[in-house]
């Protein structure tokens, strides 16, 4: 589970993630974990795991409740990436399909369709849900839970990074909220960004997509990767922060080095965003020893994946961003930037 200021306990609360404080307190009511449950639900963590007889099995659920044009197909991805990142292969999912009065049948099989051909892409499998159409909805939401074993002995934690790991990023960040913005803000953008920029960035969630499920796999097993991580909501700055507090330990992130595409800047700079704090399903942030950082990252570049050594998790606690002005914090996101600037 993942959140991100901490309002008072009837305090109406905002749009996004549940702040973190507040999440922790619901959590501590689940209670002492059994023994067998060897990822817990935790702050940051994308997936818990479970042992099994002679296997580890990692589940994950998310919902999609932005708007997109292939909700299926984007439920099914979140959810995976979730336990690639954990170290697990996807196989099984159950989907709960919520839609508002008003929606058809086709527009159901369409989203189901979607989300069999993305599992079944991936080598996962639909297994159950549920539908409904309820007016509790606007649009359609949907919430995936997925299943997969792990391809490791131990499997990755959003918190498992170690004093002088270096800080990999694999893909630019931003990319589905810069498509999301190109999408549903044209009226504002309209004549400040052309349209081929337009059309590119509604373009990004197809290609190259927000599935990594390739990518977190293709180094999983290795034991020098030590934490994997899949910043969403609240955007990379939100992601490197639940990496560095979950494992106790801070960061330096050289600014220069972070990877975002030029047509993401020229989207957020009119809307006044930030796009460190946007919405970045598509990138990982991955802790890999030092000693291994460059067999990392020629797999990934062999494999065709953008990967870049932005930084180092350190002893001393502070979040820092380094850049050409200096040292300063790294920015806090109390909601995602696609939220607090609609």
């Amino acid at each position: 589970m993942t959140a991100s200021a901490t309002p008072t306990e009837h305090e109406p609360l905002t749009s996004g993630k549940l702040p973190p404080a507040a999440l922790a307190g619901l959590l501590e009511l689940a209670g002492p974990p059994p023994a067998e449950l060897i990822v817990p639900p935790a702050l940051g963590e994308d997936s818990a795991v479970v042992r099994l007889p002679g296997e580890l099995l990692a589940v994950a659920a998310d919902p999609i409740t932005f708007p997109t044009p292939r909700p299926g197909h984007f439920a099914v991805c979140v959810n995976a990436n979730d336990l690639a990142v954990t170290g697990a292969k996807p196989e099984y999912f159950t989907l709960t399909l919520l839609l508002p009065e008003g929606a058809t049948v086709a527009q159901a099989r369409a989203i189901v369709e979607q989300a069999v051909a993305t599992g079944r892409g991936m080598g996962a499998t639909l297994i159950g849900g549920h539908t409904e159409v309820t007016p509790a909805v606007a649009v359609p939401v949907l919430a995936v839970t997925m299943f997969g074993r792990l391809v490791r002995e131990t499997p990755l934690r959003t918190g498992g990074a170690q004093a002088g790991d270096h800080v990999l990023q694999v893909n630019p960040y931003a990319l589905e909220g810069t498509a999301i913005l190109a999408s549903e803000r044209q009226v504002d953008l309209a004549g400040q960004v052309t349209a081929p920029d337009l059309a590119l960035a509604a373009a990004l969630l197809e290609e190259p997509g927000i599935c990594v499920v390739e990518p977190a796999l293709l180094v999983a097993e290795c034991p020098d990767v030590h934490a994997m991580h899949d910043p969403t909501e609240g955007g990379i700055a939100t992601g490197l922060r639940e990496m560095a507090e979950a494992a106790g330990l801070g960061l330096r992130i050289a600014a220069e080095r972070l990877c975002v595409l030029p047509v993401t800047e020229r989207i957020c700079r009119p809307l006044g965003i930030d796009p460190l704090g946007l919405i970045s399903s598509g990138c990982v942030l991955m802790a890999v020893a030092p000693e291994r950082c460059a067999w990392v990252e020629d797999t990934l570049r062999t494999a065709g994946y953008p990967v870049a050594d932005i930084g180092v998790f350190t002893a001393d606690p502070a979040l820092v961003l380094v850049d050409g002005g200096g040292e300063r914090p790294l920015p806090v996101f109390a909601v995602d930037e696609l939220a607090a600037k609609s």
